[in-house]
């Protein structure tokens, strides 16, 4: 059965854009610019605006609503997306003047299955015959737009098609949050690699690209007729920081038609860049080609690997525009495309940067294809269910799901698994939640100020990918954030009390050095002291004996001077050779107090009766 979609809602809702909020207490306002092209909503960016309460009781969105562009699009992307307003919450949200809410009748048709009606209708050019472009800007009558007809079949049916093609989405945007992440991995990787290439830091040789490669600059002449199979390409052509074989349109030309306009073929493997208006737009030609003049190519000598290339040139976008010359668009001629910095390290690593782009641009292209079969699927059973030619009493996309899926399991044949693609951050996390663990299994419930701090730390670094999905974690990082969500139940139980009421010493083979370098920072950061206040804050505090060797025990025993002893713990630290603290020494003479000598409370209780021989010597400072 086909019924109009104005007697689908119950109502139609203008939007409200309202006034700027001054007191920082807004409604929630939801935007085109929070639409996505999947027909979900972005609230990452919500603008809250002050709006009056008489229209944000008529307002208001609902669960179910199915929110439509009215005015705005473009030449490239017509008016009248939808979005489905999922969210069960008590904040108030509201949508914008640009949009309206249709609201569907629940008694009459399944919310979701109503927008994907609309949503598929939009992808499909529906909305194109309704659009009506004022001042330059695209709008959609929309109540012409909602007497469009769409099928409506039984209830049970339309549950039935939302479940199927709610299942095929997921697996599409689980396909496509995966292609983003190798992105984010391979940036991470080279980043892990070389640095930052404007900063350097890792003080790697620096110069001009040109120094290192050759360059081919196209022809002034466009081509007039393109019958051959040689590539013409285009900026459009270009698949950023990856490779391309051919022209999107699929034109080439012939020989005869390339040295007819003076053409240049580009050999393959040469590194292309946008030179003309959207600058940094990188990518490598897998076969040879033909450029436009908006394209500057360059051909890397052998000190040079062109995928580090590629990737190098991807950092120095603000030299681009700042180097460009100002006219209607940005533009770099030879001269400027060939003066871009780059950092030069030795071949090896460059060639081993290298592989494993190349073996994670395999992962991709099978992350492609796999996307490609979904959305595919998707379209047809969309295409069939609308229609209403789809026999959902057979409907069963079992079979083709798991093909799919069992083309995605044999991704992990390739050397790139979620376990090659841990960030940094990642990796840190992983190895101090198992470092926080150890000290905490040590310290016997005893858990000192340094070891709250060091647990805040470890949550700043891990509050990135709290949100990732299960199937984006790698298992090393979800066994630790397993134990890190353990570390936390533990030490949120301790208030200050409880810690002084479990605090125990442990014997020295207990700590280690980490432990005590924590321990000497928590307490002086701001005071001097020397190796008997040291011993005494150890042994009162925090441990049954400190291992302390004097001058005639590592004399009569060599052995000993292999112990990590405290004596050990402080020549290390003030060598620069204890990874966890750095100390400085200072001579105090007591007679003429040399220097202002600050130490706590308890550690003046200590030394103030001795004389002044006895209180003088080597004393010692936190200085990291």
């Amino acid at each position: 059965m086909e019924i109009k979609i104005k007697d689908l809602i119950t109502d139609k809702i203008p939007g409200e854009w309202g006034e700027e909020v001054i007191d920082g207490n807004g409604i929630n306002v939801i935007r085109t610019a929070n639409f996505t092209n999947l027909g979900n909503i972005n609230f990452s960016n919500i603008v809250q605006r002050k709006i009056d309460q008489r229209k944000i009781d008529q307002k208001q969105l609902k669960q179910g609503d199915v929110i439509i562009e009215k005015s705005g699009g473009s030449p490239t992307q017509p008016v009248g997306r939808v979005v489905y307003f999922d969210l069960v919450t008590d904040e108030i949200y509201l949508c914008n003047n640009f949009t309206a809410v249709l609201r569907p009748d629940k008694f009459k048709i399944y919310p979701r299955y109503f927008f994907y009606q609309l949503f598929i209708g939009y992808i499909r050019g529906k909305t194109l015959k309704y659009q009506n472009k004022t001042t330059g800007i695209i709008n959609l009558k929309l109540d012409n737009y909602i007497n469009e007809k769409i099928f409506v079949p039984s209830r049970k049916d339309q549950i039935r098609i939302v479940e199927v093609l709610t299942k095929v989405e997921t697996l599409i945007q689980q396909r496509k949050e995966s292609i983003i992440l190798l992105e984010n991995f391979l940036r991470s990787t080279f980043l892990d690699m070389f640095g930052d290439p404007v900063k350097n830091e890792k003080k790697w040789v620096k110069t001009s690209v040109g120094k290192y490669t050759d360059c081919i600059v196209p022809g002034r002449d466009k081509p007039k007729s393109f019958s051959g199979n040689i590539p013409w390409i285009k900026t459009e052509d270009l698949n950023n920081k990856s490779f391309f074989n051919k022209s999107k349109e699929n034109i080439g030309l012939t020989l005869e038609e390339i040295t007819n306009v003076r053409g240049k073929i580009i050999p393959s493997n040469s590194v292309i860049m946008t030179c003309v208006g959207q600058l940094n737009i990188i990518s490598i030609n897998k076969v040879e080609c033909i450029i436009n003049q908006q394209l500057h190519s360059f051909q890397c000598h052998r000190e040079l690997n062109n995928i580090f290339l590629m990737f190098a040139l991807g950092f120095e976008e603000r030299f681009m525009h700042a180097n460009a010359s100002k006219t209607t668009v940005a533009y770099m001629n030879k001269s400027i495309c060939n003066s871009i910095p780059i950092i030069v390290p030795p071949i090896k690593i460059q060639n081993k940067f290298a592989t494993i782009v190349e073996k994670a641009e395999k992962v991709k292209e099978h992350h492609k294809e796999s996307l490609k079969e979904l959305e595919n699927l998707f379209g047809s059973l969309s295409q069939k269910a609308f229609k209403g030619e789809l026999d959902l009493s057979k409907l069963d996309v079992s079979a083709q799901m798991r093909e799919v899926e069992k083309k995605i399991k044999a991704e992990s044949i390739l050397d790139i698994s979620l376990e090659t693609k841990l960030s940094k951050s990642m990796q840190q996390f992983i190895k101090q939640t198992a470092d926080i663990q150890k000290s905490i299994a040590l310290a016997n419930n005893m858990i000192p100020k340094a070891l709250f701090e060091q647990i805040e730390s470890i949550n700043k670094i891990a509050s990135p990918f709290q949100n990732l999905k299960s199937y984006q974690i790698p298992e090393s990082l979800s066994q630790a954030m397993k134990s890190f969500d353990g570390i936390k139940s533990i030490t949120s139980q301790l208030n200050q009390e409880a810690k002084e009421q479990f605090k125990t010493k442990l014997t020295w083979e207990e700590v280690n050095f980490e432990m005590v370098a924590n321990w000497i920072k928590e307490e002086y950061s701001e005071y001097y002291f020397n190796s008997e206040i040291l011993i005494n804050f150890l042994e009162s505090e925090r441990v049954v004996f400190s291992n302390y060797h004097s001058s005639e025990e590592l004399k009569t025993n060599p052995k000993l001077n292999e112990a990590d002893d405290i004596k050990s713990f402080v020549f290390s630290a003030l060598k620069g050779k204890n990874q966890f603290i750095k100390l400085e020494q200072f001579f105090y003479d007591a007679v003429n107090e040399n220097i202002q000598l600050n130490l706590r409370d308890e550690d003046y209780e200590v030394i103030k009766d001795k004389g002044d021989q006895l209180r003088s010597g080597v004393y010692f400072k936190v200085i990291e």
